[in-house]
């Protein structure tokens, strides 16, 4: 299954989410599949299409344009492992594959196991690890939308926006 990981310009972190459906509708409208609170999105402004074994992005006649890389989409175009999607301040790094691999693909220059689930066990099933100098996460979901959230270099109790939802959190 493809995902994207979906990145606000000038707002820390970045979330992914997985492209479950044939079409995933990307926007700001609530009722979207892929929903992104901030006012340089449209209401429904791309959409991401598997068809015939590929995935495509087209845009929905979105008031800012959607771009893959320099050019500006005029019609329906396929996508390529790592395709940079942009739409408004979001940009949307498209891969083709699990979001399970994806972790293990992750290069920490460093013995240090890697374990995104904080259960010792390296499957990334029950939560983030903490930091060797703090006892915040280094990441936590959105309360209302439960998207994954970098909280590196965040104190407890600070307030950060959603960057898929814009849903205010608070660092436990």
């Amino acid at each position: 299954m493809a995902f994207v990981t979906i990145r606000i310009k000038g707002a820390e972190g970045y979330t992914r989410s997985a492209l479950s459906k044939d079409r995933m509708v990307l926007g700001r409208s609530s009722d979207c599949d892929l929903p992104i609170k901030h006012t340089s999105i449209s209401r429904e402004h791309c959409a991401f299409i598997h068809e015939g074994g590929e995935w495509f992005v087209e845009d929905l006649r979105s008031s800012n344009g959607t771009w893959v890389g320099d050019s500006k989409l005029t019609d329906r175009l396929k996508l390529e492992e790592r395709a940079v999607v942009k739409t408004g301040r979001a940009r949307m790094t498209f891969h083709n594959g699990d979001m399970k691999d994806a972790e293990a693909a992750v290069d920490l220059s460093s013995d240090d196991e890697l374990d995104l689930g904080g259960d010792g066990d390296g499957d990334g099933d029950s939560g983030p690890t903490t930091t060797a100098t703090s006892d915040v996460p280094e990441a936590m979901r959105c309360k209302d939308c439960e998207a994954w959230m970098s909280t590196t270099h965040r104190s407890r109790g600070d307030k950060m926006a959603c960057p898929r939802c814009g849903h205010s959190n608070a660092v436990a």
